[in-house]
């Protein structure tokens, strides 16, 4: 069995060269540096240390990536041919090195024993000269790994291996989206190595066009406090946890139940669809976020009561997107959307096996949906098994047939002829390509803009309803018609 020793140069001064670091560099292995871009590398040479470097690496390879696993490669290779092997990497082995991670991995299924000897991080000494804490709560992020979307905001955040403008331009662009461009970060460059420390602050927006970055630049990123960190969705969490909360919470948060907030859901599905049909993206923005706070209050409400929370709705939501696209996630291909569709119907029905639910043609229709958008699902369900008027004129006879039953209802009977006939009229609506939801909403919309045209009219002549006629009101009516575009139609209000 070899023996792979892996090592740490410090931050960067020869005085922070570890000792049992240098022991094992001057004691006969082979030695591999990462990098010799490093200022004690001179140190090493005047000792008479002989190293083979990977630098050369990182030129021929297509990603990082592949960087690593190479480097890994050429170790695990010295140490079969010399018996052992030290390989020193740049501060701490410990801290942002990928090439330590795959070698702790690969060393044993080699037939090779690791042992770690000491390092020191340039982290020790940045954190000591900005006056941070890490117990606060402290992200390490490798600059090319940088994502927004996984950023806590609320903590400490250090990207390291910033080494060039192009890849600080991509670390800007990602942390603009969460922290706003004028955010203050420090640039951190060379700590530890006498003479040419540097911290810089400057607002985010100038971090790609500082010169001097290079592979010994780090860049720290100070928290947000709570009122600034908005885009923050822990923060977000809090906000609502704080609503829900029995001591200083809100009384009315703190009364709501699934039940009492279930007609605020429907409501704000709704507003969102509104938002979209008038292309006002601002107010779009607002009403996904009042729909989002329904989510966020029914996943804190079972919190509180014990049975769920937040993240369970998260997890469950993306491992049903991933179980339900295998042509992305997995080995499954889709050329088309009709393709997806049938990908998806054959995965819905292997979770409907799973459950054991009793299989139905219109399980896939969920009820709660809107009455319109379940009624055209489910007349296009039916259809799939033949159970299906056979044309237009038939669909008609149909809804006739239903007026003629709800004319002829009692009282008891009005409301379930009523629900027939729209349930008719449904049908008969998507053979023609109409999308019922979709007319009715832009009926509502039409009798807004007609009613508020006939207000205006009525202003002009300074007249109150309390003052009409149902005569004068109907002129009122068709002069709104005409306004805009329709024309009269003495017979009809609507």
């Amino acid at each position: 069995m070899g023996m792979v020793y892996i090592v740490g140069l410090g931050a960067g001064a020869e005085s922070a060269l570890p000792q049992g670091a240098l022991s094992l560099l001057t004691a006969g292995h082979a030695v591999v540096l990462r990098t010799e871009r490093h200022p004690v590398v001179s140190y090493l040479r005047e000792r008479g240390v002989t190293f083979t470097a990977m630098d050369e690496v990182y030129d021929q390879a297509d990603d990082f990536a592949a960087v690593y696993e190479e480097i890994a490669r050429r170790v695990l290779q010295i140490a079969d041919r010399e018996g052992s092997v030290v390989f020193a990497v740049p501060g701490h082995p410990a801290v942002a090195e990928k090439s330590v991670r795959l070698l702790r991995e690969r060393a044993p299924q080699a037939g090779h024993e690791v042992e770690f000897g000491p390092g020191q991080s340039f982290l020790d000494d940045m954190l000591l000269r900005l006056g941070v804490d890490p117990i606060e709560g402290l992200a390490i992020v490798d600059a090319a790994d940088v994502d927004g979307r996984d950023i806590n905001s609320r903590v400490h955040l250090v990207v390291v291996q910033m080494y060039s403008q192009a890849l600080a331009a991509d670390v800007k662009v990602e942390l603009a989206e969460v922290y706003g461009d004028g955010h203050e970060v420090v640039l951190v460059r060379a700590i530890g190595v006498p003479g040419e420390e540097s911290l810089r602050r400057l607002p985010l927006y100038e971090l790609d066009r500082q010169a001097g970055i290079d592979h010994l630049t780090t860049l720290y990123v100070p928290p947000q406090a709570s009122g600034e960190a908005a885009g923050d969705f822990g923060e977000l969490l809090r906000v609502v946890a704080r609503l829900r909360s029995p001591d200083g919470g809100c009384p009315w948060d703190l009364a709501q139940t699934h039940q009492t907030l279930r007609p605020y859901v429907i409501e704000e599905a709704y507003e969102v669809a509104r938002a979209i049909d008038g292309g006002d993206w601002e107010e779009l923005i607002d009403e996904l976020g009042d729909l989002l706070l329904q989510v966020l209050l029914h996943s804190q409400i079972g919190r509180d009561e014990g049975y769920f929370q937040v993240r369970d709705v998260i997890a469950g939501l993306s491992a049903k997107l991933i179980r339900r696209h295998p042509h992305v996630f997995g080995g499954a291909t889709a050329d088309d959307a009709q393709a997806v569709k049938g990908i998806w119907d054959e995965v819905k029905a292997r979770e409907r096996a799973a459950r054991m639910a009793p299989a139905s043609v219109l399980d896939g229709v969920k009820a709660g949906l809107p009455p319109l958008v379940e009624a055209r699902r489910l007349h296009r369900k039916a259809a799939e098994v033949g159970f299906d008027w056979p044309d237009a004129d038939a669909a008609w006879v149909k809804v006739e047939e239903e007026l003629a039953e709800l004319r002829a209802a009692s009282d008891d009977e009005r409301a379930g002829e009523f629900g027939d006939v729209l349930f008719t009229l449904v049908n008969w609506a998507d053979r023609h390509g109409i999308d019922a939801e979709q007319a009715a909403a832009a009926a509502n919309r039409k009798f807004r803009g007609r009613f508020a045209q006939m207000e205006r009219f009525m202003l002009q002549e300074s007249v109150e309803f309390s003052e009409l006629t149902l005569e004068r009101m109907e002129q009122f009516w068709q002069a709104a018609k005409q306004e805009d575009g329709s024309g009269p139609a003495p017979e009809s209000r609507t």
